[in-house]
């Protein structure tokens, strides 16, 4: 069972960033102390997690690890506000991508590119329910057009 400790939860980040960065990347250098930081593809309720670990298997010897969990908290705060507003559910499939760098000793992030993967049958059935709806509105339309003289 996960711990809920704030020690050992950076402890557990800090070994599965290693295996992130071994395994996944995760980040790109885009200029000189300026990273783009990428989840990959998550479930929503674990985007917070992804973005945690990668940020310190990226600046774990730059900034100290409680810059990192200040920074990112303030991140996953605002990214999960973003997804509640869009409607994203806990098991939905999202990919997040955020510019990060270091200024002053302090971790900054940019405004994070949140994408929404939509099941297929999901947008099978929003399509269905858009043809119904074109139906019945064709269907009014002539009758109105018969109505006219």
């Amino acid at each position: 069972m996960a711990s809920w400790r704030l020690e050992e939860n950076i402890q557990r980040d800090m070994e599965k960033a290693q295996e992130a960065v071994e395994l996944y990347g995760g980040h790109v250098l885009k200029a000189p102390n300026r990273y783009e930081i990428r989840t990959g593809v998550v479930v929503a309720a674990r985007f917070a997690d992804k973005l945690r670990r990668t940020a310190f298997a990226v600046f774990g010897g730059v900034v100290p690890r409680e810059e990192i969990v200040r920074a990112t908290s303030e991140l996953n705060r605002k990214i999960y506000e973003k997804l509640i507003s869009m409607g994203v559910g806990k098991l939905d499939i999202v990919r997040i991508t955020v510019e990060a760098s270091v200024e002053g000793g302090r971790l900054v992030f940019g405004e994070p590119k949140i994408e929404w993967f939509i099941p297929h049958t999901a947008l099978e059935k929003k399509l269905e329910e858009c043809e119904k709806k074109m139906g019945e509105v064709r269907q009014k339309i002539e009758a109105l057009l018969r109505e006219l003289p």
